[in-house]
């Protein structure tokens, strides 16, 4: 974009009406956090936080462009030297859009709600939300509150469809349609007759291979479209290993030593300085957050994190929560400044809930006795960050006591096999959720299935590249 773009902006913001704000903000809401949000009354105050949040920097307004596109400001793409057909082919690459899929829904759901459909999604919720919220006439409220009580997200849309049904099919056959997206990746497979702690990923485990010389697992000839991959070490690579809650009063979590081995291997042979750290408190993980934070970050930074759970958060060995939104919050663009543009990747291993649906992960340690962690994400996104979770929202997740997790061991598997290849983060958490959602077991004779999500802000390619001199 042009160097007159921050002058732009700023006609852009004067530009914006109140509704047209609201819309951007809402669009923003797993961006920017909701005590932020608050603060925001007008173009100027969001734009502010978005740059506080990295999400706009000086020479490069992008996300602002992809605002006004969702929101149907198109003449204002011209302030920015761009069109909507510009705007519009260039959101198709899922790496550039920030806004999610289940947040432009909401809107979406939103342009279409009339007064009256609000007057009756308003009855239908008089004894579920407060009468503050019911007396506000923003749909987004509605959503909003809905999301605070835990009755809407991503992945639990039931709520919201029972309340439309009334008002409106049209709607709720929008939904569906969305649901039906979501659910396009999952893959029905026979069932595997053999308890939990027999179920494998493999029946041999993979050997790591040697990077060709010449390969793509050259840092030479790298794509302009890719994350820088050049240093030795690429980075660090912290492991926070959670095995022993006898203090919590919780189940040991068997196998994790095996993910946790496996994780220091891959990594090391990917050319990071690895570090692991087991058993470790609420407090504790928050202060290897901190240190970490204040290193000097070389290509990349690599976190994974194995625990158990609860909603929206990770847990220590004592039982104290971890938000994963405050986790991550220590490596973005503000608060740790030598990530700033480099990739932040963390791997979580742990349930987001326990429903038993077809996506359900069990982290169980044995057959017929069922560890379950629940981690449902809700976290705000800086760029460059990727977010890979065992589990979608809702769900739990399985670990076999012999043999590591479903997860881990099948990101640990393609990450070997994939790597050498150059192909990118994205294509191998494809063949990630590819195996895992392939997996079925029983505990207490129950059916178990398991689908991971990755969730991320990643502006390039991000390829994990060998060393040349990388041994196996």
């Amino acid at each position: 974009m042009a160097s007159m773009d921050r002058k732009n902006v700023f006609i852009i913001t004067e530009d914006l009406g109140k509704e047209d704000v609201a819309a951007m903000k809402f669009l923003c809401f797993d961006l920017i956090s909701r005590n932020k949000q608050e603060t925001i009354t007008d173009g100027k105050g969001l734009i502010v936080e978005l740059q506080y949040a990295s999400l706009v920097e000086e020479g490069d307004y992008f996300f602002i462009a992809e605002l006004l596109y969702l929101i149907g400001q198109f003449k204002l793409l011209r302030k920015l030297n761009l069109t909507k057909q510009e705007v519009e082919h260039k959101l198709q690459d899922r790496t550039v859009a920030k806004v999610s899929p289940y947040r432009k829904l909401l809107y979406e759901l939103s342009e279409e709600i009339n007064t009256e459909d609000l007057r009756g999604m308003k009855f239908i919720l008089d004894n579920k939300l407060k009468k503050s919220t019911l007396e506000k006439e923003s749909v987004f409220d509605i959503f909003t509150e809905m999301e605070k009580k835990e009755m809407l997200s991503e992945s639990k849309l039931k709520e919201l469809k029972d309340i439309l049904m009334p008002v409106s099919c049209v709607l709720v056959k929008k939904i569906e349609g969305y649901e039906r997206k979501l659910q396009g990746g999952l893959q029905q497979t026979s069932i595997l007759d053999s308890n939990l702690s027999q179920m494998t990923l493999s029946d041999k485990k993979q050997d790591l291979p040697r990077n060709q010389e010449g390969s793509q697992g050259s840092t030479e000839g790298q794509s302009a479209e890719e994350y820088t991959m050049s240093s030795s070490p690429h980075g660090y690579c912290l492991i926070i290993n959670n095995f022993n809650f006898e203090n919590a009063a919780m189940g040991n979590r068997h196998g994790t030593n095996i993910d946790a081995s496996a994780l220091k291997e891959v990594f090391e042979w990917l050319g990071f300085e690895v570090s692991k750290a087991d058993d470790v408190t609420g407090a504790g993980m928050l202060g290897i957050l901190k240190e970490y934070q204040s290193k000097p970050h070389t290509d990349c930074f690599v976190c994974c994190i194995l625990s158990h759970g609860e909603e929206e958060c990770v847990l220590g060995t004592d039982g104290a929560k971890v938000y994963i939104r405050d986790l991550v919050s220590y490596f973005n663009g503000k608060n740790c400044p030598s990530l700033l543009t480099k990739p932040k990747v963390f791997f979580i291993q742990a349930c987001q809930g326990q429903k038993n649906q077809q996506s359900v992960q069990v982290d169980g340690d044995e057959p017929g006795s069922a560890a379950l962690e629940s981690d449902a994400l809700a976290t705000p996104f800086d760029a460059d960050r990727l977010i890979g979770m065992a589990t979608v929202q809702d769900c739990l997740s399985f670990r076999s006591k012999e043999n590591g997790s479903w997860y881990i061991q099948a990101l640990c598997k393609h990450l070997k096999q994939s790597c050498p290849r150059g192909e990118d983060i994205h294509a191998i958490l494809t063949k990630v959720n590819n195996d895992v959602s392939k997996e079925q077991g029983y505990i207490r004779d129950k059916l178990m299935k398991q689908m991971p999500e990755p969730r991320h802000t990643l502006t390039k390619k991000l390829v994990f590249r060998v060393p040349v001199n990388s041994q196996p």
